[in-house]
């Protein structure tokens, strides 16, 4: 979704042209650059009800916790997101295969997996062209490769993943993506980055086609304002039901290991000088003393780590559930789009099924985006952590763009029921470089001084030093970076960056550096460049 990268700097970012046209209040601009700066909190109570979190194959995961909070843990992971079960998952099957018994404690603040992951889109699915052309022009051609490369990844590891183990449920499946254009000049734009993408990166591109307007409207049933689309190979999924699928696998197989402590919210760390243990981790049920404390929070990251206050924030986006009309194809979960227009974009998948065939589900066109309708050029859903309500206006735009999109004639009369479902909002989160943040965090970031220990290298402890870490700033493209980003984190702490691994169920083999790109790494160097202005910049 590189779209989105491009609509939210162009269309949020725009803050020099918006004061040079004088379009903008000034009062807006001030309250805007107030949110970025300030404190996200922590996730509210009473969240709109997401489709996704409906009907949980763990229904017993879904509060889960111990009936006394553990007073301490080796290593400690704020969030049980896609982020979080990654992270886990590689540290608890890394300590295992080592003969390594190190203590992991999850928190979350709410249910589990009732963030920005059981609130998304359920797209597995980057934009490879416009990515690599965007860069290749910041980084280099050689750097691009590595990202996209990265990115596009995720896709078979993680439908691998879900059919090896037999999680059905997860609904992780390739599918036949669309770019549809309705923007004459971002479509001529798009096909010239197919161009370039083709040329120099030819076998990633083997599966890119560019489809003009009449043969793309007759093929895929779009509607009359069209001006073509470029297809390939992406994924779709249910983000949620993986994570569940994760989470209940870990605390099977490692139920003395790990534990998940839901509606635990974390209020504030501390230090204390003790160098196996420097960390309390103050919780809405009591103190935990940590050697590692691990922040993936994603929007909610900046409440706890004060230093990438307005480098890291929070965007507000709005998703929805829809019954397809009565002539709209039956694709069984084939498909997936985007509905590009010259300021911001729809993206769109649809589950497999026959419409509401199995106690009342099946068949729903899951459709988010819109935040340019959000008036004032959206920037009122910019810094916004709160996913307690909707935007009314995107509300407005989501619930009558498909027929349009598709064409009255292709999409027909609503079905039986009407066509919404169910609207709900989830906070993602954007980095001032437009890169995710992973890796250690200075305490110049966190604001927490503690005395650093050495550990001997003893093969009884694989572990690094103590400290803290993030993953967490996806920038939309969560489903394309956090899984991988995941298994890199968890492989930092443990120390094992340098260990030549055999390629294994769902993750990549080789060494952290030959897979993991080095532009994500987070340092304070990078948190202190990373700028809105010095982006646009590049522009």
């Amino acid at each position: 979704m590189g779209s989105l990268i491009s609509s939210l700097r162009d269309a949020y970012f725009g803050i020099k042209a918006v004061v040079q046209t004088l379009a903008e209040d000034y009062a807006d601009l001030n309250a805007l650059q107030a949110r970025l700066n300030s404190n996200p909190g922590i996730p509210v109570s009473n969240p709109t009800t997401s489709f996704w979190l409906q009907n949980p194959p763990f229904p017993d995961l879904v509060d889960k916790r111990s009936k006394t909070l553990p007073e301490s843990a080796d290593i400690l992971i704020i969030g049980s997101g896609i982020t979080g079960a990654s992270i886990a998952r590689t540290i608890l099957s890394e300590c295992a295969s080592m003969g390594v018994k190190k203590r992991v404690i999850m928190l979350e603040a709410r249910e589990v997996c009732s963030g920005a992951t059981g609130r998304n889109g359920g797209h597995i699915k980057c934009t490879p062209h416009e990515s690599y052309c965007e860069y290749k022009e910041r980084f280099g051609a050689e750097r691009a490769k590595v990202l996209v490369k990265f990115q596009t990844s995720h896709l078979p590891i993680m439908v691998d993943l879900a059919k090896q183990e037999g999680w059905d449920l997860a609904e992780a499946r390739e599918v036949e993506t669309l770019d549809v254009f309705y923007d004459e000049k971002v479509w001529e734009e798009n096909k010239k980055m197919v161009e370039v993408f083709r040329r120099e990166m030819p076998e990633a591109a083997k599966d890119t086609y560019i489809w003009e307007r009449k043969e793309a409207r007759e093929k895929y049933k779009l509607g009359e304002h069209a001006f073509g689309a470029i297809t390939y190979q992406a994924g779709a999924i249910w983000p949620y039901r993986l994570v569940a699928y994760v989470l209940d696998s870990l605390l099977r197989t490692y139920a003395s290991d790990f534990s998940l402590e839901t509606h635990t919210s974390v209020e504030s760390i501390s230090t204390v000088n003790n160098l196996s243990q420097p960390f309390i981790v103050h919780t809405s049920r009591g103190d935990i003393h940590s050697s590692h404390v691990i922040h993936a929070t994603n929007a909610h990251t900046a409440t706890l780590v004060p230093g990438i206050r307005g480098k890291l924030f929070p965007v507000r986006g709005t998703m929805t559930a829809q019954r397809p009309g009565k002539m709209f194809p039956e694709l069984d979960g084939s498909r997936s789009w985007c509905l590009i227009n010259n300021e911001g974009y729809e993206y769109v998948t649809q589950r497999p099924g026959k419409i509401d065939s199995l106690n009342g589900m099946g068949g729903e066109i899951m459709i988010g985006g819109g935040m340019v309708q959000a008036g004032r050029k959206g920037f009122g859903e910019l810094g916004i952590a709160s996913d307690a309500e909707t935007n009314y206006l995107i509300g407005c735009h989501l619930g009558g763009v498909l027929p349009m999109a598709f064409g009255l004639e292709n999409w027909g009369n609503d079905a039986p029921g009407g066509r919404m479902k169910n609207m709900w909002s989830g906070s993602l989160a954007l980095t001032a470089d437009m890169m995710p943040f992973v890796g250690r965090l200075e305490p110049s970031l966190t604001g927490r001084a503690y005395e650093k220990a050495t550990l001997a290298k003893d093969t009884a402890k694989p572990i690094s030093p103590p400290g803290e870490w993030i993953s967490a700033g996806y920038n939309g493209e969560g489903m394309v970076n956090a899984w991988l980003c995941g298994i890199a984190l968890g492989l930092m702490v443990l120390g094992r960056g340098d260990t030549v691994a055999e390629k294994t169920l769902g993750r990549p083999q080789g060494k952290l550096e030959e897979w993991f790109p080095r532009e994500y790494l987070c340092t304070q160097e990078r948190v202190t460049n990373a700028s809105v202005f010095k982006l646009l910049e590049t522009r």
